[in-house]
């Protein structure tokens, strides 16, 4: 029955606490049960609602409306309905209300109940954007209706037409090992690796079409389950969806197959097994060649284990074996495939990489993880690995042949005297030693004091006055000379490093404006970079504080700049962090507008206070037609939204004056000064006074 699935936990406790009113119904529309919410919007109590049909609590015209929803749902199960309509309050006062109606069915097909969510529409909202929100397609993957889905005990979810996973129940997440998260818009692949289905597109007329598959579905730790995959076309608004119900198929197992935890996994390490790390790794080269990404083979052989092995007996070599596999997991992603192939012999699969040097990174840290001893038979044993390193597609576009010359590149390594990592191919391996070279320099460069930071002045478009001056990281290499920074800012990224060095930079700014003012140029700001990395450490906008406090710097002259990528991250945390940012009077710049891929909608609920277009659109003005049309996109946008706008890049007078004409605030590029030291800064200041 609904109602006891209702009032068992933890339904229950989302039930009663939703902001959103819920009311469920038989198929006829006799209310079974409501929450508090729906109560509290209609002004009634349990007992005046329940057992009465939900057209009783619309206003008389809307009702129509809602009864064509019902004959709807009748005549087609799969339907998903939301409008805007007038719900009755029993104080007899009209309450507008976005209203939305769905059939909940087992995965027989049997109507279980209906489903009626209703919320209340501000005062103020205009019809249009109301009519809007009814329009738009019923997004009922939506929390309310996976909570309503969480009740029912078979495996649902939401798949695209697209093949990305969109939604799945709470029994979904325990069969398969994955947090809800974690699938969202995964390829379906990720939990049917073998399925051949190809997307036919339903529409209303083809709702018999039922796809019905025999697979397996893979685990999150590599188990392969025998399932039955029943998929079913939904609409949610103007869109399909299909609605996958899973079954196990236990006790249908086919002639090849075997108990799946004893072929899967190690009995030695727990680890993945040769035969399980080769499947996986086809499957992974077939989803990397698809979506057009690279993946890692790294294998790992443990030098002079013999030795060691004959010291402490075969069963002190499989505890030691056992410990060896537990250090290589600890330092990987959890998205990353660790097995033991034979022997001394493992192997790691890298998804997902968007360039070769992450599995570079990876190779470094577990050479790392070999520096602590093991201990055994209350002895300290030292252990170091040789790895060898391929990469798809460059050295191989199937498992066997990345395997291959992983094998080959380990040997390399090992030949070297191991303790080392070798790529197969020379180039890669040059890469990776110059790597390794760059991030010791860097290191010593933050301990010696070799960072500087130089500015770059910014200036009013209109009478080219200095407003602001950006703080640039600038490396003062001992035998190189200054360093380009995209030559090692993106390792600082990858290290780490950009958290101390940023910082470093931020209070050197915020010394420089001290400085400033006490030197009579109060009214300049002065902007900083903050990388994505930065921006999320712990307590950053905490750290901000500390260091506007220690230096004396007025927060309301200093900018701190971002780009989209930032805003991409969790956007509940960023607001968070923003918010406290702006709290102290810094304001908020959006840098490199237009490159990325962030929502415009970013710029309505962030504290956002200017937008800065990137170079590569100013270098093309003002002939180039795409520059000129994205640029003058971006002013006239910022503009409407009373946002300031910055332009970088600007070289020649024809930039200037185009941008000015525009109406573009503020202005930056070698036009009006190359980036200087602060020594520097204040006689270019002077300079310009007169």
């Amino acid at each position: 029955m609904v109602e006891e699935h209702i009032l068992s936990l933890p339904f229950k406790s989302f039930f009663d606490s939703a902001a959103t009113g819920v009311a469920l119904a038989d198929p006829r529309g006799n209310i079974l049960v409501v929450n508090p919410a729906f109560m509290r919007l209609i002004g009634r109590r349990p007992e005046e609602v329940s057992g009465r049909n939900i057209l009783n609590f619309i206003a008389p015209e809307k009702i129509r409306d809602v009864r064509d929803m019902l004959d709807g749902l009748a005549t087609d199960s799969h339907q998903r309905y939301k409008s805007d309509v007038v719900l009755s309050h029993s104080q007899g006062h009209a309450l507008r209300a976005l209203f939305g109606a769905a059939l909940v069915q087992d995965p027989a097909g049997t109507p279980l109940c209906m489903m009626f969510t209703v919320s209340e529409i501000p005062v103020d909202q205009p019809a249009d954007e109301a009519a809007t929100r009814a329009s738009t397609p019923a997004r009922y993957i939506d929390k309310t209706c996976l909570k309503i889905f969480d009740v029912i005990p078979q495996i649902l979810l939401f798949i695209s037409q697209a093949r990305h996973i969109e939604g799945i129940n709470k029994q979904g997440e325990s069969a398969f090992g994955y947090a809800r998260q974690e699938l969202i818009s995964c390829p379906v692949e990720t939990l049917f690796p073998d399925l051949t289905w190809q997307t036919p597109v339903p529409d209303a007329a083809h709702h018999a079409v039922r796809p019905l598959f025999a697979v397996h579905a893979l685990h999150k730790n590599g188990e392969r389950i025998p399932v039955l995959l029943d998929l079913r076309a939904v609409h949610a608004g103007d869109k399909t969806y299909w609605l996958g119900i899973v079954q196990h198929l236990t006790g249908h197992k086919t002639a090849g197959d075997a108990n799946v935890s004893t072929v899967s996994r190690d009995p030695v390490t727990g680890l993945y097994t040769r035969s399980m790390f080769l499947e996986r790794l086809q499957h992974a080269a077939s989803r990397a060649e698809r979506d057009e990404k690279k993946l890692g083979v790294l294998l790992l052989d443990l030098d002079r284990f013999k030795e060691i092995n004959d010291s402490f007996g075969h069963e002190g070599g499989d505890e030691l074996l056992k410990e060896v596999g537990e250090r290589i997991a600890a330092f990987l992603r959890k998205s990353d495939t660790v097995a033991r192939l034979d022997g001394d012999h493992f192997a790691i699969l890298l998804e997902g990489l968007k360039k070769s040097e992450h599995a570079l990174a990876t190779a470094q840290k577990l050479l790392g993880a070999f520096a602590a001893p093991f201990l055994r038979q209350e002895q300290d044993v030292y252990l170091t690995p040789s790895i060898g390193i391929s990469i798809f597609p460059e050295d191989g576009m199937d498992g066997d042949s990345l395997i291959r010359d992983a094998q080959n590149a380990m040997r390399m390594a090992k030949k070297s005297g191991g303790n080392a990592f070798q790529f197969y191919t020379g180039e890669m391996n040059t890469r990776a030693i110059e790597r390794i070279r760059l991030d010791s320099e860097l290191r010593r460069a933050l301990k010696h004091g070799q960072f500087a930071v130089y500015y770059q002045p910014l200036v009013n478009a209109t009478d080219g006055r200095a407003v602001c001056l950006e703080a640039l990281l600038r490396w003062n290499h001992p035998e190189k000379g200054l360093v380009p920074p995209m030559s090692f800012i993106p390792l600082l990224e990858e290290t780490g490093l950009i958290e101390q060095v940023g910082d470093l930079v931020l209070r050197a700014a915020c010394q420089q404006l001290k400085a400033l003012r006490h030197n009579g140029h109060g009214r300049l700001r002065v902007a900083v970079n903050i990388s994505a990395r930065q921006f999320l450490q712990k307590d950053f906008a905490a750290t901000v504080e500390k260091i506007l406090k220690e230096t004396g710097a007025d927060p309301r002259a200093l900018e701190l700049e971002i780009t989209e990528s930032v805003l991409l991250r969790n956007t509940e945390n960023v607001g968070r962090i923003l918010a406290s940012i702006v709290a102290l009077g810094v304001r908020i710049i959006l840098d490199d507008f237009g490159t990325g891929c962030s929502s415009l909608s970013y710029l309505k609920h962030f504290p956002i206070h200017a937008l800065k277009i990137d170079r590569n659109f100013v270098q093309g003005l003002p002939r180039q037609r795409g520059d000129l049309a994205i640029t003058n996109a971006i002013i006239t946008l910022a503009t409407d939204l009373g946002l300031k706008v910055i332009a970088e890049g600007v070289e020649t007078d024809e930039q200037h004056a185009y941008l000015r004409e525009q109406q573009c605030h503020e202005l930056q590029g070698f036009l009006f000064s190359r980036p200087m030291p602060a020594e520097e800064v204040g006689p270019w200041l002077n300079k310009q006074l007169h």
